[in-house]
């Protein structure tokens, strides 16, 4: 469609849309927004986020309300997109010219795989931006308009790190709790690990029990973490809640054997640590109209208000005064301690950027009683570059090397944002030469999208990889 063509985008942002509990045949039904100059008839878009019939599918539809006012039918053109984060549609998008009566919906059943949509650049942020562009060949003069629409899906999220302490002693009678609270407080959610015997070897399951009937999806994963601080992925859950009378259990993807034969790496002092992260969604915080806008074309659009990039690019002021306080040190409350160099830094900023860091600070661990992070397994300039990242959020003269160290030490600190643009970075820059070490890198950290992305690199260049020396070190080290 013409993007100068005089008439309506409607832009619908979907946040937290990871958390929609909505299964097969369930719709979200955004704000209604009223076309007025199209006889003032009423619309809204309908998004199935497990198909109307299909649930590896994301249905996609435009509705006109039955009490709409203006003519018994309508025709129009229109467009059904969804945005990546810079405002880009996202090719194949629907474009149709139809007929609408009042109370007819159209669009389309089939609209986008959901891993599509998961593994993409759709759900930058965990947001969803819908578009829906609308057009008429009978109304001239129409001029553009622009209406902003958000729903918020309240999400409660939680990481924490699970000590189970005197694991070698721990038999199948016995159950390990932990309780998991919403930000206000309440119990939401209380995890229970137990032991279960097959045959000479034990598994171990986590029970999920529920306490707040509010929820209606639940998210947990979790990572065996070893005695420097690795994690390695051990399980995961994802379900919409339909009873929260119902426990939901699943198995750790190792076995209490598998720690025992390597004690000393993933129980030091006979601890048991498992790093979780959970999601649970309670209801619609939030929809509405936030703002119309009357004359600004879709390519301004697109190049200076797409995804609200005001709000999310941080102002030049703001990013020299934080610059400003890491490197002068001013109020600094704790230290990052390498074996070549000590940097100070601030709980505060470090907490709010990343989650690892807030759980050191506020549980009773070495770092929140020294207020020192003693670091052994990252350089001094990895670690400088990644804190001056958490203060500005900006990465500079970012080379391959840089990218590959940046990666492994968001991943360690569950910087998410840096660990996102380490990969992008990473996968911009693949070559028949380096494939290999982003497959390695991939597979260490259980990182599925990094992962598919070199695979698909890989298969592209197949013959040129697989005659590699590189290639050929890989099979030796790496044959798993």
């Amino acid at each position: 469609m013409n993007a100068e063509r005089e008439g309506y985008t409607f832009l619908w942002k979907i946040e937290n849309f990871s958390g929609a509990w909505h299964g097969t045949g369930k719709k979200i039904e955004s704000p209604i927004f009223t076309l007025e100059a199209i006889e003032r008839s009423q619309w809204q878009l309908l998004l199935y986020p497990k198909g109307e019939s299909v649930g590896n599918y994301i249905s996609y539809y435009l509705k006109r309300l039955k009490n709409s006012k203006g003519s018994k039918s309508l025709k129009i053109d229109y467009e059904l997109s969804f945005l990546t984060e810079d405002g880009e549609i996202l090719k194949p998008n629907f474009v149709s010219s139809d007929t609408f009566t009042k109370g007819q919906t159209k669009g389309k059943n089939l609209f986008k795989m959901r891993d599509e949509v998961f593994l993409s650049k759709y759900l930058s942020q965990d947001i969803l931006t819908a578009s829906c562009r609308i057009y008429t060949s009978a109304r001239r003069n129409m001029g553009r308009v622009k209406i902003f629409a958000n729903t918020i899906i309240s999400m409660d999220k939680a990481s924490f790190v699970w000590n189970i302490e005197n694991f070698s002693k721990m038999g199948t009678s016995e159950r390990k709790d932990y309780e998991i609270k919403s930000a206000h407080g309440d119990h939401m959610v209380t995890l229970e690990l137990f032991l279960i015997g097959h045959c000479c070897e034990e598994s171990i399951n986590v029970c999920v029990k529920f306490y707040n009937p509010s929820i209606k999806f639940f998210r947990l994963n979790s990572f065996l973490m070893d005695a420097i601080g690795n994690r390695f992925n051990s399980g995961r859950l994802e379900f919409q809640v339909q009873n929260t009378s119902d426990d939901w259990k699943f198995v750790l993807l190792v076995s209490k054997q598998n720690l025992m034969e390597k004690s000393n790496i993933y129980l030091p002092n006979d601890m048991l640590s498992l790093n979780c992260e959970c999601d649970f969604s309670t209801k619609i915080a939030f929809e509405g109209i936030e703002r119309i806008e009357h004359g600004t074309s879709s390519s301004e659009f697109r190049k200076e208000t797409t995804a609200e990039n005001v709000l999310i690019t941080p102002s030049v002021p703001l990013a020299d005064a934080l610059r400003s306080m890491y490197s002068e040190g001013l109020f600094c409350d704790t230290e990052l301690r390498t074996s070549t160099k000590t940097f100070s830094a601030h709980k505060n900023i470090l907490s709010a950027r990343s989650t690892r860091f807030k759980e050191m600070f506020r549980k009773d661990m070495e770092e929140k009683t020294t207020g020192c992070i003693n670091i052994t397994d990252i350089d001094a300039n990895t670690i400088h570059l990644m804190l001056l990242y958490l203060y500005t959020d900006t990465l500079e003269d970012l080379k391959w090397e840089i990218a590959h160290a940046l990666y492994v030490a968001a991943d360690k600190y569950q910087i998410l944002s840096l660990k996102s643009k380490c990969s992008a970075f990473l996968i911009s820059n693949l070559t028949v030469n380096n494939a290999y070490e982003v497959l390695i890198l991939a597979d260490m950290h259980q990182d599925k999208d990094l992962k598919n992305a070199v695979q698909d690199y890989i298969l592209q260049n197949d013959k040129t990889i697989f005659r590699s020396s590189e290639w050929k070190h890989l099979m030796d080290t790496h044959t798993n």
